[in-house]
């Protein structure tokens, strides 16, 4: 059975950068807390806990100063960092540049009195932020959406697929008189999605390894299973020998909160698999 492995795929930049600066952090103070986990990936985060990066959801739980918190790579609503530094606590930001960048953008189109409209999943951490941002005047889009504004801006979450994105902003034009727009969708992602699909094109199967919380790796499990038979699994133990019965060619890609070690471990399991 033949392997294809997307290069592009693990850790993006953003997610190593956040990694970076909670460990620099573990090693310089006492009380280290993550806003939330650090990336999507139940296993590693369960490391990074054994290591002492304690998770907390609410900022009410730092009952004094003396605690240090680390800013997740999605960012988080301005009211929240401003309340973070009321409390005094010891704050990194491991904000990734791109998000902050659309974080900006959103904040500039505030200014410039647009209704802003932000493309992503409601649920996401990275666009509660980003609303935070845009403040009451903004919605997040939706195939239904009615707009009451005539002059909207519109914002990408940072990890959407472009053709999401060119739909929203087609089903958008119509109903408005202006519109201005950042394209704010990392090349990581749009790379990622290209060689995901390159390599779907040429397999029998393809697996795209994962955490099932992370809404990047189940945006290129949905892309890859609308051309071939597709998998998301989270490890090795999440595997089946039946799918691979008559398979001769398989694709491996991984979204950008999976370590290396999580796909080397796939890849050595499936080089050693009978069918």
């Amino acid at each position: 059975m033949k392997i294809y492995c997307a290069r592009h795929s693990g850790f993006c930049f953003g997610v190593k950068r956040a990694i970076r600066m909670a460990m620099d952090a573990m090693q310089k103070y006492k009380s280290v807390y993550s806003l939330g986990p650090l990336i999507h990936n139940r296993d590693f985060v369960a490391e990074l806990e054994k290591k002492g990066i304690r998770i907390i959801e609410d900022i009410n739980e730092l009952k004094n100063s003396d605690y240090t918190v680390i800013i997740r790579s999605h960012g988080i609503k301005p009211t929240i960092l401003a309340k973070l530094k009321k409390k005094g606590v010891n704050i990194i930001d491991a904000t990734c540049p791109k998000v902050r960048r659309a974080q900006l953008y959103v904040e500039k189109l505030k200014q410039e009195g647009y209704f802003v409209v932000i493309v992503g999943e409601k649920d996401h951490p990275e666009v509660r932020g980003l609303l935070g941002y845009a403040g009451e005047n903004s919605a997040i889009y939706s195939e239904g959406i009615e707009l009451k504004h005539r002059k909207i801006g519109v914002v990408p979450q940072t990890t959407l697929d472009f053709e999401h994105f060119y739909h929203a902003v087609k089903t958008l034009l119509p109903k408005v008189t202006e519109m201005k727009i950042y394209n704010t969708i990392c090349d990581e992602t749009i790379l990622r999605i290209k060689e995901a699909l390159a390599i779907a094109r040429k397999v029998d199967i393809m697996l795209v390894i994962g955490g099932k919380n992370s809404a990047n790796t189940t945006r290129l499990y949905q892309i890859c299973k609308s051309f071939k038979p597709a998998y998301h699994i989270e490890s090795v133990k999440d595997i089946k020998k039946n799918w691979f019965k008559g398979v001769k060619r398989v694709g491996i890609t991984a979204g950008a909160s999976t370590p290396d070690e999580q796909i080397a471990k796939v890849v050595n399991y499936l080089k050693n698999i009978k069918t």
